[in-house]
């Protein structure tokens, strides 16, 4: 400890006997630990972080219907309570909730909150105590309708009332309807998906008050719109588990076979299932590419770090010979260097977590059109022990090679003032330029190909057009209106808002293209027979009449939805092509049927058919989908969407006072452009691009700076060599060009190697790009830029070492 307290004390009195040179190192290297621990805690937060504010969260378990093609489909209202009762020897207890856009007038403005319908044992089931008040009773799962209480979310507490501690027992009204606060979530707790934080919480049994219309839903079978989430009784293992819930299904397909035909229950660990299952692969893929991306860049900045060590092992080699000479061992140099490494190391962590915390309030900033999203990236525990590693790593490949070559020098030359030594620091010095060309070719063909894949995301063909379009969301229903009043409003609104000449035309639908939100349902097509494991459910949308004129979506065949389509003619469906190709391939889509539902099946009849788009993302491949009239499958919230003749900004007064002028007290939610509701969408596509676009400028810079400081080392290592040439008549010009072809050869090396490397990793990361085209341009152009670069910052010292006064060199120890 004594002799480590020493090399300790004598790294400080380096750290500060060099200030310029000291904070050169820490600058770079808290941008490379800076970062990775930014991008490391995002992936803590989708991935790792256990669910906050809960008891024991590796307790947990979500469950999902798993039909052929689909493991992850939601449960309807009688599986989570039937499933409650039928495995109590597995689970402790089994919660159902779902998110509800909810009415609520605030200081006087009516507003549209983010909610969760819940059972009743939600809060036990989580472990979740109440910070004010209680939570929800077990009789508040039992009849409809009887329960008008809400329990508040602590961000909803603060954001709505103010923090007022005196709450509990106040009335609010949701929809419409009176109802009491009884109790408030502690901090820290943002419901089972905190990614998207509720406002409040309200008791499943309101259904019909919060979803108008559903009453229904509380005992169908059909209709699945719930997340299932368990806890696992003591001593439970997994393959118990999915033993006891094998035999509950067994259990009501012998009850109900007409509900439960090839369908099991899918149980995912909570801390497996990401912000969810289905987006799990995707999350994984994009943290891997972006901290692959990160990691690179620490590298480049560990290379430039160890080249500017390697820089002051020369002006240290008569410290370390006569060290040696008087009886000092190279295992304590080797030690003591490496102790300087860390403590420059240690300097530089402590300044990257100011980096890495600037970057997370960055991203903690971002909002989605309609969305109160939380990203909630922290210095938890887990990211500071990451950042000590990373510490670690970056003080070892930082000081060993250059510890290395500081200890062998050849001691009586070097007592002498001879240099003996610097072949081996030149070829160690060349190793380093080479890597770090080769790992900044890598890291800026990688910010290319994201560069384009972010261009193709905002350009691709999403099969509707986003420019001049306004989208709002209302729901007359959730005042009460019944579908008649709803209706009516719906028309009047339309005429109003068709009277603006700035409008071209308006539509109403039940979800957005690219939205957050999606829906789907089974179906059987007379004379087909589904190959084995085949998904029988498709997406679906419900629209006006005018929906595809106002997203300017042509029809391939048919016809669109007209007024005539209505709740007592026959019942008519539109599909897209996908769907057409792969239930009547080769044959006419017009006049088909597809039937839907099982226990009351329909048949609806073909009469238009619409080019393939997107629906849920970017990245899918063709999907079938389809599209109902609003009249016949009716929903009352809707989307209304406004075709604008210019800019659709100035719109959004007129569209605010249209429904207020219907009904003063209908909140009108989230007015955006249908571009920027794309943001959703399009966000991974910009989150990688702008992160990876700027490692790839920061590897750039790094790189540049590496090159000239490596060759402005090797120009003043050569001083002499060089004054020599001059006096013995060699011109200036030659000397410069030799600079710089030497410098230039190791570029070269390293682009070679580094191109190699490239066509690797955009193999890797095809998984994760849209399959833009020019990704083989970024191959061409990056190698130019690095050379182009690179010959600068090697002209600069080849120019210096040109101008070298021979006199001068040749009197230099």
């Amino acid at each position: 400890m004594r002799d480590f307290l020493n090399d300790l004390s004598l790294a400080r009195r380096q750290f500060f006997g060099r200030p310029l040179f000291s904070a050169t190192v820490v600058a770079t290297l808290a941008l490379g630990i800076g970062l990775n621990t930014a991008v490391f805690s995002a992936v803590d937060a989708m991935l790792l972080r256990p669910l906050p504010g809960v008891r024991s969260p590796h307790e947990l378990v979500q469950l999902y219907r798993a039909y052929p093609g689909d493991r992850f489909g939601s449960l309807a209202v009688p599986d989570v309570y039937d499933l409650r009762d039928r495995t109590t020897e597995v689970l402790q207890g089994l919660a159902g909730w779902t998110f509800a856009n909810i009415s609520m007038t605030v200081n006087g403005e009516p507003r549209i909150l983010m909610g969760n319908l819940v059972t009743a044992n939600y809060f036990d089931v989580l472990g979740v105590p109440p910070l004010l008040g209680r939570t929800f009773t077990a009789d508040e799962d039992r009849g409809p309708l009887a329960h008008p209480v809400v329990v508040l979310s602590h961000g909803g507490w603060q954001r709505l009332f103010g923090g007022d501690p005196a709450i509990v027992g106040h009335q609010v009204v949701l929809n419409g309807r009176s109802m009491e606060i009884v109790g408030v979530t502690p901090e820290g707790f943002g419901g089972a998906m905190p990614i998207l934080q509720p406002s409040l919480f309200v008791p499943l049994m309101q259904l019909d008050q919060i979803r108008p219309g559903s009453t229904g839903a509380l005992q169908s079978r059909g209709e699945r719109f719930m997340n299932g989430l368990g806890r696992m009784a003591p001593g439970v293992t997994a393959p118990r588990l999915a033993d006891g819930l094998k035999a509950a299904m067994a259990g009501l397909r012998e009850a109900y076979p007409d509900s439960y035909t090839d369908t099991e229950i899918n149980v995912v660990r909570q801390a497996d299932a990401g912000i969810h299952p289905t987006m799990r692969d995707a999350q994984v893929m994009m943290s891997a590419a972006v901290m692959a991306v990160v990691a690179l860049l620490l590298l480049i900045a560990c290379v430039n770090v160890a080249n500017l060590f390697l820089a002051r092992a020369r002006d240290r080699a008569r410290e370390m010979a006569v060290r040696l000479a008087i009886g000092a061992s190279r295992a304590q140099l080797v030690r003591q260097l490496l102790t300087e490494s860390l403590f420059f190391a240690a300097v530089s962590s402590v300044v990257s977590l100011a980096v890495a915390w600037s970057a997370m309030q960055g991203v903690n900033q971002i909002t989605l059109v309609g969305v109160t999203a939380t990203p909630d990236l922290r210095l938890s525990p887990r990211v500071l022990l990451f950042t000590m590693a990373v510490t670690l790593v970056t003080a070892v490949m930082t000081g060993l090679m250059p510890a290395w070559q500081s200890i062998r020098p050849a001691v009586t030359t070097t007592l002498k003032g001879e240099s003996g030594s610097g072949r081996r620091r030149s070829r160690a010095h060349a190793s380093l330029v080479v890597a770090q060309m080769a790992m900044s070719v890598v890291l800026l063909v990688s910010a290319g190909l994201f560069l384009i894949n972010l261009r193709a995301a905002e350009t691709l063909d999403k099969g509707f057009d986003a420019d001049n379009r306004l989208v709002a969301f209302v729901d007359p229903s959730l005042q009460g209106q019944d579908r008649a009043a709803t209706e009516s409003f719906y028309n009047q609104l339309e005429e109003r808002l068709r009277a603006d000449a700035r409008v071209q035309s308006v539509a109403f639908a039940r979800v957005l293209p690219l939205g957050l939100s999606s829906s789907d349902r089974g179906i059987t097509i007379p004379g087909y027979q589904p190959r084995p494991g085949e998904r029988m459910s498709i997406m679906y949308n419900t629209v006006s009449p005018d929906f595809f004129t106002t997203l300017g979506i042509r029809l391939s065949q048919g016809r669109a939805f007209t007024a005539a389509d209505r709740a007592d003619t026959p019942p008519v469906i539109i599909v897209n092509q996908a769907f057409a190709d792969r239930y009547w391939p080769g044959r006419a889509p017009l006049g088909q049927v597809v039937r839907i539902g099982r226990a009351k099946p329909r048949d609806f009849a073909v009469v238009g058919v619409v080019p393939t788009g997107k629906y849920r993302s970017l990245g899918e491949r063709a999907t079938p989908f389809m599209y109902f009239a609003n009249a016949q499958e009716w929903t009352p919230g809707a989307a209304v969407l406004i075709h604008t003749n210019g800019a659709p900004e100035p719109l959004a007064p007129a569209l605010r006072e249209a429904v207020r002028s219907l009904d003063p007290d209908l909140p009108v939610a989230s007015i955006a452009t249908l571009r920027e509701s794309l943001g959703a969408a399009l966000l991974p596509a910009r989150i990688g691009g702008a992160v990876i676009g700027a490692m790839g400028a920061l590897g750039l810079a790094l790189a540049c700076i590496g090159l000239f400081g490596v060759v402005a080392h090797a120009v003043a290592q050569r001083t002499r060599e060089i004054g020599v040439r001059i006096a013995l008549g060699a011109q200036p010009g030659g000397v410069a060009n030799t600079i710089m072809r030497d410098g230039m050869v190791l570029v070269g090396a390293g682009g070679v190697l580094g191109l190699a490397g490239a066509a690797g990793a955009a193999q890797l990361l095809r998984g994760v790009l849209y399959g833009a085209s020019g990704t083989g341009l970024v191959f061409v152009t990056v190698p130019i830029l690095l050379l182009t670069v690179a010959a600068f910052a090697a002209w600069l010292p080849a120019r210096r070492a040109a101008r070298v006064d021979p006199l001068v060199a040749l009197r230099q120890d």
